[in-house]
């Protein structure tokens, strides 16, 4: 573990030279540090919580005006004090890097009033670091002054982050879009998130909003909008025609082979094909899409929006080449065999689950799993003809899925639909806003109620026979769990039954020949850089992962994915090794040192309603599949977009040695 020399963090300054038990930020694992590429220690770290050196030589001010660049870079130039200062500090401390001649109580008055007066967060925490020191250590700061030589083999990198950007799988810069609207420009903020994939209006339908629980506005009244206003952007720019870009023509010589043509894939084609290569996209079914296409009912996700974004790849050049399933139809080996320098595999995990209760028999035509349930929906709905359920219906599961799969059963059943889920509402890993539109649709809920049968008679569902469960106390690491309670046993009367309780990788895609490892799931391991033990062979998604609980978390985590491992197999083509990626390693530090979690008071904000999407009544839902939430009007992405509060963060290390694709 690096040893603390000296320091501000959190407002407490450590000065441990010539102490012998060092003293550390209670809280902060300095552990962190030891490394931020392999073998490379950081030797000074700055945030918005302060700043700490690992070395007593590193050069505190040089580091700083190298933090100071890419504060001023950031500047949106909105406000006097950032747009001004920022710029102002960075030139002062570059000058005072050469001939040390500057005027420190007027840098400090300046880092100060910018602290104070700037309106979002580049320039009320960007400053912090220069701050304390100026303060605590105003001797160390100028030591490197005057001239001394200070490009040594040191490395530096630098970023800006927010906390939605940090809870965002795919490392949006989420306030940038949300500025765009604001500002009018619509289309730069689909742009801005065109960067990081193709799928933006059904990210905009159906992410689970991991950047609203991250949100600070809530500390004032409710998370901004983000995913609303994602979808806002999307929608205006499919309306524009801005999503029908201009064909990529190869400029490199390898050819790529994608499998499976889901968001993940789809995303790592996109990105591929905007390097350059020639990328063939493989897919067991008939259309594009995986399970957004199929998966997720049409009144929450129009499938024109889906095909519009997956156009966007083909009318790039990608080829989609349908109806070939890896493991039935080829092998990996074959793609080589066939030219393709590198593989990215994205099957997912296409098999759904069953409940495995007494009583059960898989061939019975009315029980079914939720996955299995979805796309025959899903072709009924497409072909005209939906499919129709006499009587009643359970569902069992807790997740996304079994959310879909019971709104999908209110639709064309004639009877009543129950949910039934183990644990509680709070305990239920679905978005809770599906808990409450399913509820409005009519949707019968049983928490803390465990399936125990399936009744049968002549062939037919007859029933379910369930239990009620308490909760146990809480084990060693809090969590509660749930048993049943003896005699509370009794029947649900119902005519089919859906299983929505989870979903499996597919044994089959992979033999075992072939050189790629898989756990005891059968889920394919990767490293950091998304490689598989197979050397060319690249993989993202569910098949390296298991589908998590909440279902579309993993569209953006996938589509997270995908974005690095397009950039790994592009540095494995042109040099044979995959690259080490700053941004990604940033994230890490930031989520295992939990660094974003300050105390930082909220500027003085008024509160404002968030928009509420307009919504079709219960009654305009009865038994169709009309998208059920419209998109946002202008004004009301503008009214939106205008309680984010840009809660940047610049964080910024200084390395031992030069960290590979970062400027030193």
């Amino acid at each position: 573990m690096p040893k603390l020399i000296y320091g501000v963090w959190d407002g407490i300054v450590y000065d441990n030279r010539g102490v012998d038990v060092p003293v550390s930020p209670e809280g902060l694992d300095l552990s962190l540090f030891d490394h931020f590429d392999e073998g490379n220690p950081a030797r000074i770290f700055l945030s918005e919580r302060g700043f700490l050196v690992f070395s007593a030589d590193a050069p505190l001010l040089w580091a700083l005006w190298k933090h100071f660049d890419k504060v001023a870079s950031e500047s949106c130039g909105k406000c006097s004090p950032c747009r001004a200062g920022a710029p102002l500090l960075r030139d002062a401390l570059a000058h005072a890097c050469g001939d040390g001649n500057v005027d420190w109580a007027q840098v400090r008055d300046i880092a100060e009033q910018m602290a104070v007066t700037s309106l979002c967060g580049v320039g009320k925490t960007g400053p912090r670091p220069l701050i304390d020191a100026l303060r605590h250590f105003p001797y160390d700061l100028r030591a490197h002054g005057g001239g001394t030589d200070l490009n040594g083999p040191h490395g530096f990198y630098s970023a800006i982050t927010s906390p939605c950007i940090e809870a965002c799988p795919g490392i949006v810069n989420i306030p940038r879009y949300i500025d765009y609207i604001k500002d009018g420009h619509n289309d730069l903020a689909a742009n801005t998130v065109l960067r990081h994939y193709p799928l933006v209006g059904s990210c905009g339908r159906v992410c689970v909003r991991s950047c609203e629980s991250a949100c600070r506005r809530a500390k004032v009244d409710e998370p901004v909008s983000i995913r609303n206003l994602k979808r806002f952007a999307a929608d205006q720019a499919i309306a524009s025609g801005m999503l029908r870009p201009q064909a990529c023509a190869p400029t490199k010589d390898a050819r790529v082979a994608v499998i499976g043509a889901g968001p993940v894939g789809i995303s790592c084609a996109y990105h591929l094909l905007e390097r350059g290569y020639s990328v063939d996209i493989y897919e067991a079914k008939s259309q594009a899409g995986g399970m957004i296409r199929y998966g997720i009912p049409i009144y929450r996700l129009p499938k024109y929006t889906l095909q519009e974004e997956t156009d966007i790849v083909a009318a790039m050049g990608g080829k989609f080449i349908f109806n070939r399933k890896l493991g039935r139809d080829f092998k990996v080996d074959d793609l080589f065999a066939q030219g393709y320098e590198a593989v990215f595999i994205s099957g997912g995990c296409p098999l759904g689950a069953y409940l495995g209760m007494k009583g059960e028999d898989t061939s019975l035509p009315d029980y079914e799993n939720g996955i299995e349930f979805l796309e025959r929906v899903y072709e009924g709905v497409e072909s005209g003809t939906p499919p129709t359920l006499k009587g009643d219906v359970v569902v069992v599961g807790g997740g996304n899925v079994a959310m879909d799969c019971c709104r999908a059963a209110t639709r064309i059943a004639d009877g009543k639909v129950h949910l039934v889920y183990r644990r509680t509402e709070a305990d239920a890993p679905a978005d809770h806003e599906e808990i409450a539109e399913a509820k409005l649709e009519g949707v019968e809920f049983h928490f803390l109620c465990g399936q125990d049968t399936l009744l049968t008679e002549n062939g037919r569902i007859t029933g379910l026979r369930v239990v009620d469960m308490e909760r146990t106390e809480p084990d060693a690491s809090g969590r509660r769990g749930v048993r049943p309670i003896a005699g509370s046993e009794h029947i649900l009367p119902c005519a089919h039954v859906i299983a929505a309780i989870g979903q499996t990788a597919d044994p089959s895609m992979i033999s075992d020949d072939e050189g790629i490892a898989r756990d005891r799931k059968h889920c394919i391991i990767i490293n950091s850089a998304q490689e598989t033990s197979r050397k060319g062979v690249f993989a993202g998604g569910d098949c390296t992962s298991g589908p998590r609980a909440a279902g579309p978390t993993t569209m953006i985590m996938g589509m997270g994915q995908a974005y690095f491992a397009a950039r790994s197999i592009d540095k494995y083509l042109a040099t044979g090794k995959v690259p080490f990626d700053s941004r990604w390693r940033m994230s890490e530090w930031i989520a295992q040192g939990r660094l974003l979690e300050d105390d930082l008071p909220v500027p003085g904000k008024e509160k404002q309603t968030r928009v509420l999407l307009r919504e079709l009544s219960p009654e305009e839902r009865d038994h169709n599949f009309r998208e059920v939430e419209q998109t946002m009007t202008q004004e009301e992405a503008w009214a939106e977009a205008s309680r984010c509060m840009r809660c940047y963060r610049v964080l910024s290390v200084l390395t031992a040695s030069p960290i590979p694709g970062a400027e030193a």
